[in-house]
């Protein structure tokens, strides 16, 4: 039996939808803007014309988008663990999509690519996912002479990583809340199914933003009101969907690097045989968001 690693269904799940990156919701989205974009469009507007580009754990294909935009006639090939299908969801930036080449169900630690075929090798929030022990060695192995690497890894002390935190927070009271026990006891029952929302929303916790309960209350409040029959099938889902999202925020907490293994991995690289090893910040105004490190093939 095969050893390689496998996606969580939860990311196939989240990436069959209508986004370009993981940082926006809404159908449709529009990709990442300053001063994350802007880091990207730099380093892929510096490389040589037509130069192979490789995103790791591309997603939807957001930085690899933004090669094809601000690049030179850029190659770009896109590769993700999970089951990517941005030409059947993404709404926008078609025509840059249509020009990257997706690797579906590809692991960083194994990707099909031969040695020193690859000018550039990149990851935004992503490769910090994988077995480092394996996606770096394999990463440098596909690196040609004079490539370059950039990587930006969420970082551990960051704002992003405070925010997941607490989204976790609200999962976890929602989970115990029992949406299905709800649904059971209130199909039938509006002052009862009423009550127990307003009991709800008074037990939610005081650092939550109440984004996650306000899409759980009109999901329910919205079967109840159109098809009441389907009002347990409905909390069940809102449940399991629950459980990923709490899964997958587990996961970026879990992949969150602090500056110092920063600086760790930086020296990873150096043993490797990489040069001209940097680092940077990706921020929001004020706030850390991302750690970001480069690095020389000679």
């Amino acid at each position: 039996m095969s050893d390689a690693p496998r996606a969580d269904p939860a990311w196939d799940s989240f990436w069959r939808y209508d986004r370009l990156s993981s940082f926006h919701a809404a159908p449709g989205a529009p990709n990442y803007g300053p001063p994350i974009a802007d880091g990207w469009r730099a380093f892929f507007a510096s490389l040589p014309p037509r130069s192979s580009v490789l995103d790791i754990a591309t997603g939807n294909g957001a930085i690899a988008v933004l090669a094809i935009e601000a690049g030179d006639d850029l190659v770009v090939t896109g590769a993700d663990l999970a089951d990517v299908r941005p030409a059947d969801f993404v709404t926008t930036a078609s025509a840059a999509l249509g020009r990257v080449t997706f690797l579906a169900n590809t692991p960083a630690e194994a990707l099909p690519l031969g040695d020193a075929s690859v000018d550039a090798i990149v990851s935004q929030y992503g490769i910090e996912y994988s077995d480092l022990g394996r996606s770096l060695p394999e990463a440098v192995r596909m690196l040609a002479p004079g490539g370059r690497l950039r990587f930006a890894m969420h970082a551990a002390e960051g704002a992003i990583a405070r925010d997941t935190a607490t989204s976790i927070a609200d999962a976890d009271f929602l989970l115990d809340l029992d949406l299905v026990g709800l649904a059971e006891q209130s199909a039938t029952q509006l002052a009862a199914f009423n009550a127990a929302l307003r009991a709800i929303a008074d037990r939610v916790p005081a650092a939550t933003d109440k984004a996650m309960l306000a899409n759980v209350h009109k999901s329910l409040c919205d079967a109840y009101d159109f098809r009441r029959g389907d009002l347990i099938a409905v909390a069940t889902v809102q449940r399991a969907e629950i459980r990923a999202h709490r899964d997958r925020q587990s996961a970026l907490l879990a992949a969150a690097r602090s500056l110092e293994d920063m600086h760790r991995l930086g020296a990873r690289l150096t043993a490797f045989g990489l040069t001209a090893v940097t680092y940077s910040d990706q921020r929001d105004g004020a706030d850390l968001i991302g750690h970001v490190i480069e690095a020389t093939k000679p």
